[in-house]
């Protein structure tokens, strides 16, 4: 029986073929090309496989399956072009009794359905062979030469425009966004936000490529090599039954690769202050420099709460000195978090949340009774404040 076979490549990894593949090219002698810049001609060339141009035949007029395609709305010279390429492979298939052709990595013409529809009417056997799956990660290649493409000639303007620097704010707000997906909860947000903080990196990547100095493969090996250094219970036999003691590895190995002999440096400056804070009071702590109760840090706030409130009570209030305190009780606060199991940065982030939700609720109740917030006392505040606390909880 005359048959037709098509090949399928990989729009991301064309000069990559499954032994399936391999084979059915292999048996083709020659493969025949829709065209002559299909990207996976090297490959073809490497492992000595005969490649041809298919060439259209005369146009024999339009099918009812054509029609069909045109009054879709599909390019009615495409349609042509199309079908004279399906009829010169059944042709060659009718006189070799077998024709393989190799489509393009995108295929979103109607050669194939034009030629299944006329397969079928000839009695030609269609065989389609498929490449397997992707490997995880393979979108990310779209990615990087999508961006590679905006930063490229006859790319966006603005994109071309950026540097490290001009992006420093995008990294951080996209990091924050991501935190506030988290607090959501919601797994499609998440996603988006990942995204948006995921070409902050590979946006850097590309600038940095452009330059000279590094690209995203460079990145992508760095991190895969310090993930590979710092999980020696995984990669090297060595032994750690628990989390804490992964945690701890992983700080005693990062110390000693850095050659830091300083327990507090490379703690980023730039870091939120809570955060920073906490990382600080952690390292010291790693040292032996810590309370070894809860104690500890609650009479530390108490006695700091003491120290502000006199500052501030003083008969002439020096500025600089309330700052100081201020600065002083929020260190012994995020002590006294830490010393209760809780990341301050978060649970600060949180109780802004509440305080939105809550303020708006309450907003919203006093309208609600024709009332102007900006014109309630405090107490008329309070009371729409407890009702809209006691609506949402917490």
């Amino acid at each position: 029986m005359t048959r037709v076979v098509l090949v399928a490549s990989s729009p991301r990894f064309p000069l990559l073929f499954p032994p399936q593949t391999w084979r059915a090219l292999d048996a083709a002698r020659p493969v025949l090309l829709l065209d002559d810049d299909h990207p996976s001609i090297p490959a073809l060339e490497v492992a000595e496989i005969p490649w041809r141009v298919l060439e259209p035949a005369e146009d024999t007029g339009p099918a009812g399956r054509d029609l069909l395609l045109v009054g879709q709305g599909l390019d009615l010279e495409g349609v042509a072009a199309a079908r004279r390429l399906a009829d010169a492979l059944l042709a060659l298939a009718a006189e070799r009794g077998e024709a393989t052709v190799l489509l393009p990595p995108v295929n979103d013409g109607p050669f194939v359905q034009l030629l299944a529809d006329r397969a079928a009417r000839r009695h030609v056997e269609v065989e389609a062979v498929y490449p397997l799956g992707e490997p995880k990660g393979s979108a990310l290649l779209d990615l990087v030469a999508t961006e590679a493409r905006l930063r490229g000639p006859g790319g966006c303007p603005w994109d071309l425009e950026q540097t490290h620097q001009s992006l420093a704010r995008n990294l951080t707000e996209e990091a924050y966004e991501v935190l506030d997906a988290i607090e959501e909860g919601d797994p499609a947000h998440l996603e988006e936000e990942l995204g948006d903080l995921l070409l902050q990196v590979v946006f850097h990547a590309q600038i940095a490529a452009d330059a000279g100095s590094f690209d995203i493969d460079g990145v992508a090996r760095a991190i895969v090599g310090k993930l590979v250094r710092r999980h020696p219970h995984v990669f090297a036999g060595a032994s750690a039954g628990t989390a804490a003691e992964v945690k701890a590895n992983w700080d005693r190995i990062k110390r000693e690769q850095e050659g830091r002999s300083d327990p507090l440096a490379g703690i980023p400056s730039a870091l939120p202050a809570l955060q920073r804070a906490a990382k600080l009071q952690k390292r010291a702590g790693e040292s032996g420099f810590r309370w070894p109760t809860r104690s500890g840090p609650t009479a530390k706030v108490k006695e700091e709460l003491t120290e502000l409130l006199e500052a501030m009570d003083a008969p002439e209030p020096d500025p600089e000195h309330v700052d100081w305190e201020v600065g002083d009780l929020l260190f012994a606060v995020v002590a006294l978090a830490r010393a209760g199991g809780v990341e301050p940065e978060g649970a600060l982030r949180r109780a802004g949340r509440r305080f939105s939700q809550r303020y708006q609720l309450a907003v919203e109740l006093a309208e609600a009774d024709q009332r102007v917030p900006a014109e309630l006392t405090l107490d008329e505040w309070g009371g729409y404040w407890r009702a809209a606390k006691q609506r949402i909880g917490g």
